[in-house]
């Protein structure tokens, strides 16, 4: 089983753990992975891992997806400035999603721009529904200026536009891309308010991942909620 945990994860990029409704944010280095154990390393930081015989949920973002699997501590070693933390190898994990595809519910301001070809643009100020590595659906309420706009958007035959760029604010760090429009529906049956999924164009390989570690840390962050 180890073989091939380390087979499929590749390279580890960020790891979180959970137990008892508690999540360790800071850095963990995932050092070593063998038939008996995993070991995870912290330094430069005070964190308190569970004590030994404590179960906790791992999840690993690597390379080639976001692996969860539940273990058991088996011994906590402190070496100033260093923290040793032996957890069980698992006889099973879960494949969470291709990082690409790690989607998650998002309440994040954006702005929508149309650039057209003679230099003019409009812009729209919006809300993310959802977001993944790969592209973002937007809750766009039914304003007239929101629907002057969206209407090029959705048949750009009428008014052609050179490209559709796309500014994600989050809170310590803004990402800005190309887009493309792939589909529109609505909330709810009975809503105006339209969800518009969009996906990046030629996106860097940093933005994909920073998006990906917010959305797994929100999930992680919702499930200790969920525990408590």
């Amino acid at each position: 089983m180890a073989k091939d945990i380390v087979s499929r994860i590749g390279e580890v990029k960020d790891v979180r753990m959970m137990w008892d409704g508690a999540i360790i944010t800071e850095d963990i280095e995932l050092k070593e992975i063998n038939e008996d154990f995993i070991l995870l390393i912290s330094s430069g930081t005070k964190i308190t891992f569970p004590q030994e015989g404590k179960k906790l949920n791992v999840a690993v973002y690597c390379t080639n997806g976001v692996f969860i699997f539940e273990s058991k501590v088996t011994k906590v070693v402190s070496n100033d400035p260093y923290v040793f933390c032996y957890i069980q190898t698992p006889e099973k994990f879960q494949v969470r999603q291709q990082r690409e595809f790690f989607r998650t519910r998002f309440n994040l301001g954006v702005t929508l721009t149309i650039y057209f070809n003679n230099g003019e643009k409009k812009v729209i100020n919006c809300k993310t529904f959802d977001i993944s590595g790969n592209g973002a659906s937007l809750l766009i309420t039914p304003m007239p200026e929101n629907e002057n706009i969206m209407k090029i958007i959705f048949n750009p035959t009428s008014e052609r536009y050179a490209k559709l760029g796309l500014c994600i604010h989050f809170p310590e760090k803004e990402i800005n891309t190309k887009v493309e429009f792939v589909h529109k529906r609505y909330l709810t049956e009975d809503s105006k308010n339209e969800v518009c999924a969009f996906k990046f164009l030629r996106i860097n390989a940093s933005d994909i991942d920073y998006i990906t570690k917010q959305c797994l840390f929100k999930q992680f962050a919702e499930q200790s909620k969920a525990l408590k």
